[in-house]
């Protein structure tokens, strides 16, 4: 299909129903359940997941910062961040993007929503969000305190199952745990939250 038709199509399979947990759990780390996932405490983030397209299409990750205090430091993951007090889940999402990869609210449109996902390592119940951007990723500017890199990822790699690859990681707290799914792009590992948000995104578009 071209590229409204692709655009059509997904706007309008993100408003008809999400596969929500089934297509999420594809990528969970087994020892997502061994913690407390019980979310009615948890603070709210919202990220965004930016389509474009460049004889292809695309969409934009980032690396976290190595922060001492951030749990998800050096990361892959999506532009996004805390909702602050009074603010629209969707409002903030626009509004960090700006903030993290400097990309203005007038240069991408939020065209739907994947499931919620809680993240008990950092107590984030995140509100994923999708949108259609005219993007040229070399203009896009970092946030020096939050992003170590901008990242493009091409969409058609996300949808090669052979992407999809499992290793054992050690832990933070030293712990080594093995069978974690990840996806493996171009060298990049992405997996946990990022990893299950996107496993959502890929069944839809694969169902399309």
């Amino acid at each position: 299909m071209d590229k409204e038709q692709f655009k059509l199509a997904l706007s309008q399979k993100l408003k008809a129903g999400l596969p929500g947990y089934e297509a999420q759990r594809l990528m969970e780390p087994p020892m997502r359940n061994t913690f407390e996932l019980d979310s009615s405490k948890a603070k709210k983030a919202a990220t965004v997941l930016i389509l474009y397209f460049e004889e292809e299409w695309k969409f934009i990750l980032i690396r976290r910062s190595s922060h001492p205090l951030d749990k998800h430091k050096g990361q892959i993951g999506f532009p996004g961040g805390s909702i602050e007090k009074g603010e629209k889940a969707n409002d903030a999402a626009i509004r960090e993007a700006n903030e993290e990869i400097g990309i203005s609210s007038d240069k991408f449109e939020l065209v739907g929503k994947l499931s919620d996902l809680f993240i008990p390592v950092s107590n984030f119940l995140v509100m994923p969000y999708v949108a259609f951007g005219e993007v040229k990723i070399d203009e896009l500017i970092k946030e020096e305190a939050e992003v170590d890199e901008i990242i493009s990822i091409k969409l058609n790699d996300l949808l090669d199952s052979n992407r999809v690859q499992k290793k054992s990681m050690r832990m933070a707290n030293g712990m080594n745990i093995n069978d974690i799914p990840y996806f493996d792009i171009d060298g990049l590992e992405i997996w946990g939250a990022t990893a299950m948000m996107l496993s959502e995104f890929r069944e839809i578009v694969k169902g399309m």
